[in-house]
């Protein structure tokens, strides 16, 4: 049949692609370029649509490219970071005069976890968006970032964990911080004025009961919590009014209208530290690694059990959908462990085998929340 010869010859061209990706992985490995460009595959996509006589195809062969590059980026993956080779640079401890970026404006907990982190820092640089932050620690414009990954009440930060994947970066350190939400507004304004708040949606996540009580509000989802403040001190308008920490308000030249509107008082985020490279020294303890499995029953009971097996102490274990598979999944994992220990060395490399895609994030001193 003459689907079968088309099958037959994608099945050829496939094998000579994925050995092309193959050699091109050396390239990006000795000029550490990083493996996922996403620009670079928007242009390829938007090339190939062009090349299409029945337009009607294009969402057809954007599904494909997406999915081939995807294989293309698993196949660069391995020959890139091969199993048993586990190489670290010298924890940098003292994180001292350096150039830091984060996401956000000032007086954003982003820059509250920054200035808690880091010592006498020689410069910091605000970005729009968190991807921002990424590009700008991988093209070197910046030492390191600081993003939120996760929120004690609300779970992790799915933006930044799919980030994580795609950015060949390491997480270097993390921070952990106390989540104090205020509704905060102009002077002279109060409850009864407010119409309308803005907010990152964490903040309305973290807030439901105060605005069960306040149902007549409109509830405007903003990027950040501090530019939310911003924002409502530049409208200088009674009825607007943000949820912001009290550093915030104070900064933008708010009063604070109600007081710890979160519903957990024991509300904290956790943060981490993006580096170039995969720094570690004997006194970094926690290890973070994301897989995908098969879809095949007990594809994830095997990672589990190896987990179980090499006696690791499981401290997360975080579900994000793959955009490249739908009804497939990539796992975050957090487990005690220093990458100089023998036993973690054999372990990451048995969960390695047993996924099918595998990427090793960091290993870094675990900061308690406190």
């Amino acid at each position: 049949m003459e689907i079968d010869k088309i099958d037959e010859q994608m099945t050829k061209l496939l094998e000579k692609r994925m050995n092309i990706s193959k050699a091109i992985s050396e390239y990006k490995k000795e000029h550490n370029i990083q493996i996922f460009h996403p620009e670079r595959e928007k242009i390829i996509i938007e090339k190939n649509k062009g090349y299409l006589e029945n337009k009607e195809y294009g969402g057809l062969v954007e599904s494909y490219y997406d999915n081939l590059m995807y294989l293309s980026r698993l196949v660069q993956q391995k020959e890139i970071f091969p199993q048993n080779e586990i190489h670290t640079k010298p924890y940098k401890s003292d994180r001292e005069g350096l150039v830091v970026g984060y996401q956000g404006v000032p007086g954003s907990f982003s820059n509250e976890a920054m200035l808690k982190y880091f010592n006498n820092i020689k410069e910091n640089k605000a970005y729009e968006k968190f991807e921002d932050v990424f590009k700008a620690v991988e093209s070197g414009e910046i030492e390191y970032g600081i993003l939120p990954v996760e929120n004690s009440s609300t779970g992790g930060i799915g933006t930044v964990e799919d980030l994580l994947n795609q950015y060949n970066l390491y997480i270097v350190g993390e921070e952990c911080i106390r989540i104090n939400q205020n509704l905060v507004g102009v002077k002279g304004a109060t409850v009864d004025d407010i119409k309308d708040v803005y907010s990152h949606p964490q903040g309305f996540e973290q807030s439901t009961k105060f605005f069960d009580k306040h149902k007549d509000y409109n509830l405007i989802p903003y990027s950040n919590t501090a530019i939310s403040a911003k924002l409502v001190s530049d409208l200088n308008d009674k009825s607007k009014a943000a949820i912001a920490s009290e550093r915030a308000a104070k900064l933008y030249d708010l009063n604070i209208i109600k007081k710890d509107v979160n519903d957990l008082k024991n509300n904290y985020t956790r943060f981490i530290v993006i580096g170039r490279d995969l720094e570690c020294d004997e006194t970094c303890d926690k290890v973070s690694i994301l897989f995908s499995i098969e879809d095949s029953c007990g594809g994830l009971y095997t990672v589990i059990r190896d987990i179980k097996e090499f006696g690791l102490n499981m401290s997360k274990i975080e579900s994000r959908p793959n955009r490249n598979n739908p009804w497939n999944y990539i796992f975050f994992v957090d487990f005690d462990g220093n990458l100089f220990d023998e036993n973690i060395k054999k372990a990451i490399n048995t969960i390695a085998r047993s996924s099918k895609y595998f990427k090793l994030l960091g290993c870094y001193r675990d900061v308690k929340y406190k």
